[in-house]
């Protein structure tokens, strides 16, 4: 697509996505419910959709229409007061309809929560007041692997950004977006938030990947783009941030966790149903059909066993997570790197019960389950895609030295410290 071809159609998604024009509709009792009944309809279209590598454009706008955008904030800021189980599950669930949306909406959660991680007691209550009245949809221009992405200081405050950025999950499907940048002195990260159609960014709709093809996580260039002097979140940790955000990777990995599982339930959705409504023949002989063959049976509810076993890991993990969450003002750094090795841990799991579960769809469909009109590769290449962005091999390696040499996961400083403060410390 040309530069201009991006532009027009960031344009037309703007136009659709556009805070005057969404209603708000009152927030929900039931958050898992809600996101159970949104991920029903998303599923309707997924895979046509997916076929042809369409934004979800629709479903975006009903994810903040409804309101399950603002889940996470609090409620005495106007948001929905919701816990860490109702938004894990409601990615889960979102996901168990269409892998895509379930990715952006648990990349938005956390994305959303970035004023919140840099700030344990206030919240940074202003920037959560306006993204609750608007009911942002949050992308992100965040990857701290990044390096040549840098904030210059602006004489009238606030920095200039200038360089590039690959795999911005949602952003241009985003009115806002996160922004993380080297500090040009290179002691220190910067992080603010901004518009998407901000002048000098441009995405270059390069997500061409096999699975999660609505996600859009396109590369981005930042060309002298401003962030103003109240866009740049404040930071309200000690000192400056030098690492990960604390609690960042932490959620990341309990809602990744959730769309490796939501696929796996899909997978088995789909089973279950072609399983009691189609008309193959059956395997063994003499079984009146596909839904009561004994191999089918056996087959199935192998599978149905660990994907239960995953969710009751996924529902502890998470017990454990809302208690860090909760007394986050008073947490250790040793008492964070656990939480990170104790999710870095179910992440891994969930990695591979979902890159166990979602191919043998095919096992219960026989040869006429490879017609592509069915799409049954779907839920496997939508966990794969994202498996890739956590090598397995890594994560076992790290969550091996946490349980077995009690070595919890620290995040050290991407920075050298400057010759004078070494000075400092051995004086």
């Amino acid at each position: 697509m040309t530069n201009l071809a991006t532009a027009q159609a960031k344009d037309a998604i703007n136009r659709h996505l556009s805070s005057n024009d969404i209603p708000h509709l009152p927030y929900p009792k039931d958050w898992i419910g809600l996101a159970r009944q949104l991920g029903a309809e998303f599923r309707q279209q997924a895979n046509q959709r997916d076929s042809q590598h369409a934004r979800p454009v629709e479903q975006i706008r009903r994810l903040r229409e409804t309101g399950l955008v603002n889940l996470f904030y609090p409620s005495e800021f106007g948001g929905g007061g919701g816990s860490v189980r109702e938004a894990a599950w409601s990615v889960l669930e979102i996901a168990r309809g269409d892998g895509s949306v379930g990715a952006l909406l648990g990349f938005h959660f956390y994305n959303s929560a970035v004023p919140l991680f840099h700030d344990f007691v206030g919240h940074n209550e202003a920037i959560v007041r306006k993204a609750v009245e608007n009911r942002w949809y949050w992308g992100n221009v965040t990857q701290y692997v990044n390096r040549d992405f840098l904030a210059e200081p602006h004489p009238e405050g606030g920095y200039v950004i200038n360089g590039r950025k690959k795999w911005n999950t949602g952003a241009p499907l985003a009115e806002i977006t996160t922004v993380l940048a080297e500090h040009s002195d290179r002691t220190h990260y910067i992080y603010g938030y901004l518009p998407t159609d901000r002048e000098g960014i441009r995405f270059e709709d390069d997500w061409k990947q096999i699975g999660l093809r609505g996600a859009d996580s396109s590369t981005v260039v930042f060309d002298n783009v401003r962030l103003f002097a109240d866009e740049v979140i404040p930071w309200k940790h000690a000192g400056a941030q030098l690492s990960a955000l604390p609690f960042w990777t932490t959620f990341g990995a309990v809602y990744y966790s959730a769309v490796y599982l939501g696929s796996a339930l899909a997978a088995l959705d789909t089973a279950r149903d072609y399983a009691r409504n189609d008309t193959r023949q059956s395997i063994s002989p003499g079984a009146a059909s596909l839904a009561k063959d004994p191999l089918i049976l056996t087959q199935y509810g192998e599978l149905w066993i660990k994907a239960q076993a995953a969710l009751a890991y996924f529902d502890k993990t998470i017990e454990e997570l809302q208690v860090g969450w909760d007394k986050r003002a008073q947490i250790s750094e040793e008492e964070l790197g656990v939480l990170a090795a104790k999710t870095l841990a179910l992440r891994s799991n969930s990695s591979q019960v979902a890159l166990e579960i979602t191919p043998k769809v095919f096992e219960f469909a026989g040869g006429r389950g490879s017609n592509q009109d069915n799409n049954f590769d779907r839920f496997w290449r939508d966990a794969r895609t994202l498996a890739t962005h956590d090598p397995l091999i890594l994560s076992l390696r790290t969550v091996g030295d946490f349980a077995l040499n009690d070595v919890a996961v620290r995040f050290p400083s991407r920075f050298q410290a400057k010759p004078e403060a070494a000075d400092a410390r051995k004086s």
